[in-house]
């Protein structure tokens, strides 16, 4: 999935690693679930937060830009 192998997550694990090691969080990847709908469908994803934390606003909207980037058309 190319969501997972955008270099920008690395970058998103690099910025958040304090807050993701203060939480026993192993990567910015763990902070939410991305589900695909079938390709006939007009969004291709459905990002879905893991509710373990109340993520930093920030975190969230690089987050969330990232994932417009590959399943929002």
């Amino acid at each position: 999935m190319s969501f997972v192998t955008d270099p920008e997550v690395a970058k998103l694990d690099q910025k958040y690693d304090p807050y993701l090691d203060i939480h026993e969080i192993g990567d910015i990847l763990d902070t939410c679930d991305v589900i695909q709908n079938p390709p006939d469908e007009p969004i291709t994803g459905k990002l879905v937060w893991k509710t373990d934390h109340d993520y930093p606003t920030e975190l969230k909207r690089d987050i969330i830009a990232l994932y417009n980037r590959h399943f929002v058309d």
